[in-house]
């Protein structure tokens, strides 16, 4: 099973593939705000530290979302981003 690392607390949790950044969060008990799980309102960036290639392609609404909001290359929408591998994602404060 594919662990998910969350920075800056080093919380870490295996979780079946496929599920997603944030559902592995609030599985876990970690406070993520999300106004939305479309990748539409973008209040659940995060970025990813280590393990980009372990998580699904983005989708066109993040794609866009992400440029609307200057995202960086290694931003993601945690409603959308699937882990598929070991990742280390950096929470907002």
């Amino acid at each position: 099973m594919p662990k998910v690392t969350f920075m800056p607390a080093g919380h870490a949790f295996e979780v079946a593939a496929g599920t997603t950044i944030l559902v592995s969060a609030v599985q876990n008990g970690l406070q993520l705000r999300h106004d939305c799980t479309e990748a539409i309102c973008g209040t659940d960036r995060v970025k990813i530290l280590i393990g980009k290639k372990h998580l699904s392609e983005k989708t066109d609404n993040e794609e866009l979302t992400l440029e609307m909001m200057n995202g960086g290359p290694d931003d993601r929408l945690a409603c959308v981003a699937r882990v598929l591998g070991d990742v280390t994602v950096e929470l907002p404060e």
